[in-house]
């Protein structure tokens, strides 16, 4: 079995200094409950940004722990231009409603949607949307390997979990990044509510819709 690559805990710690990143949930607020792709936050900052730009996921092109896609960072505003004129970073312009098709495709992936800002701006508008995985994601490994607290917030929701009803089918356990749902020593899911960061990749998926997300 392949052992996954690590970021530096310099590596970390200078990314933790430079950037904050921001959970982006699914809106869940559908008519008759058809909670399937509806990313409308992240949709939502997409449609604001005068430029948008598509490049490749750092972080899965360096580490290449997993084989989820690697054309997936999308660049926004003064972000997009730089990148576009740098060759070495071989972004191109795409267009509002590419950008939409790309986050949507990630998440059926389960990639988890971070809203980056560069830490010595002062406007909060991302700079970059990333559909990041755990094993290789430089802020999700700074907040689950070295328990780095603010190098990703959560999301303004958080998920529900009705224990009752649920199959126990596990689909949330795999989906679920953050370590909020396991299974215990009797196949039986545990959901620690305050480990979740709202990024709503198990609503989307439970067969049985019993998940939601409110407010935090």
């Amino acid at each position: 079995m392949k052992e996954n690559k690590l970021w530096s805990e310099t590596e970390l710690f200078d990314f933790k200094k430079r950037w904050k990143a921001v959970t982006i949930p699914v809106n869940v607020q559908i008519e008759n409950r058809q909670i399937a792709l509806d990313l409308t936050r992240t949709n939502r900052i997409i449609e604001q940004a005068e430029k948008i730009a598509l490049g490749d996921c750092v972080c899965r092109v360096t580490l290449g722990n997993c084989n989820m896609p690697q054309n997936t960072c999308i660049f926004l505003n003064k972000r997009a231009e730089t990148f576009v004129e740098n060759e070495n970073r071989r972004a191109k312009f795409i267009t509002q409603e590419q950008a939409k098709t790309i986050v949507s495709e990630t998440h059926k992936k389960g990639l988890v949607h971070l809203a980056l800002h560069q830490s010595n701006e002062t406007d909060r508008f991302p700079s970059e949307i990333c559909s990041c995985c755990s094993c290789c994601c430089q802020a999700l490994q700074g907040l689950q390997v070295m328990n780095m607290k603010g190098v990703v917030e959560p999301s303004e929701f958080v998920a529900t979990f009705d224990l009752e009803k649920c199959n126990q089918c596990g689909i949330c356990v795999d989906r679920c990044q953050f370590g909020a749902r396991i299974f215990d020593s009797k196949k039986k899911i545990i959901f620690y509510q305050d480990l979740c960061f709202g990024c709503g990749l198990c609503v989307t998926t439970c067969p049985e819709k019993l998940i939601d997300l409110i407010p935090r």
